[in-house]
């Protein structure tokens, strides 16, 4: 197939995507936006209530907010190419070349990675064996009625998982416990801790991690270490939601952009940092001119969101970036390269 063109493709529809491409396409720029997935939204779309999006007095559910975002990208005519698998990334003379696994290629005057990020796995005895049935990373944003009388299980001390133990404990037949390695507020918002400390059915376990789970056609119990012990503790559970951080999808890169040593990307500035433990120095190749903000050591490849080393890891946050990497995408375009 002939290979389509843009003035800007978008890489990753997540939140941080869906406002770049919402920002350029208004501008009157010819917009391509991929995503691996068949739905839109990444991981802000399956938080089941954000409360702490400015202009939104009441929680809306991650699925809502993505799907009004999807709409307004498609409004200003967007060219939303989903699921489209990208594999490959290149320059071509003063353009970039996206590859995608079922051979498709694009070519665009700039580009912006979006890609956001994964769930990390639980490295758990048995948590293999229940997946679907009983343990799922991340939490149903349907109706937690529906789950009717249980015990559910979260594992994880950030927002996503008290956001979580929110949503399910509005099932008044729900148990609901937070498993957290540490302490809770190590990583929560305090407006979050505060509503799971004064929600009656929500049960709060700090410092204690979950090493093997138990059943027999769905998951029955799970067995706990406390920090300070070897014993192990085994406690009911129907459900198991998994929440204990993310990993960037950055590993098709291959080399050709700059990533730490943990997968982010590395942008602006930060490419030209000096020091022994900085694996990038030197990867920024232009000859004329330094990186701009949000570009990645490939010049004209942007990054923004989760994905880029040194982001804030919040939907608004991401929202953000997703706008303000579009002017530095106009300032790139100004450039006689």
């Amino acid at each position: 197939m002939p290979t389509r063109e843009f003035d800007l493709l978008i890489v990753g529809g997540g939140a941080a995507g869906l406002s770049a491409a919402i920002s350029s396409a208004s501008e009157g720029l010819n917009v391509g936006l991929l995503d691996s997935a068949a739905q839109l939204g990444g991981q802000a779309g399956k938080s089941s209530a954000i409360e702490n999006y400015p202009g939104f007095a009441t929680p809306i559910s991650g699925d809502e907010l993505m799907a009004r975002c999807i709409a307004q990208a498609r409004r200003f005519n967007t060219n939303i190419l989903c699921p489209q698998n990208v594999v490959g990334i290149v320059q071509d003379g003063k353009r970039q070349l996206v590859v995608t696994d079922d051979e498709q290629s694009y070519l665009a005057k700039a580009v912006v990675l979006s890609l956001g990020l994964d769930y990390r796995r639980l490295m758990a005895k048995g948590i293999g064996d229940f997946m679907g049935r009983g343990i799922l990373y991340g939490a149903p944003t349907t109706d937690p009625s529906a789950l009717g009388e249980c015990i559910v299980s979260i594992v994880g001390g950030a927002n996503s998982a008290g956001q979580a133990a929110m949503h399910l404990s509005k099932n008044p037949k729900a148990k609901v416990r937070l498993l957290v390695r540490k302490a809770l507020d190590d990583q929560m918002s305090d407006y979050l801790i505060k509503y799971i400390r004064a929600a009656p059915n929500i049960e709060v376990l700090e410092g204690v991690e979950v090493v093997e789970a138990f059943g027999d056609s769905k998951l029955q119990e799970v067995a706990l270490k406390k920090s300070s012990s070897e014993a192990l503790e085994r406690l009911q559970t129907h459900h198991l939601f998994i929440f204990i951080g993310a990993q960037p999808r950055t590993f098709w890169l291959n080399g050709h952009v700059a990533v730490d040593a943990k997968k982010f990307i590395v942008t602006g500035a930060d490419l030209l940092k000096e020091g022994r433990d900085v694996k990038w120095q030197g990867v920024w190749k232009h000859p004329k001119r330094s990186p701009l903000r949000y570009e990645t050591s490939l010049p004209g490849v942007f990054a923004c969101g989760d994905v880029r080393l040194g982001s804030t890891k919040r939907v608004a946050a991401a929202f953000g970036e997703g706008s303000g990497v579009i002017q530095i995408c106009h300032e790139f375009l100004a450039l006689d390269e």
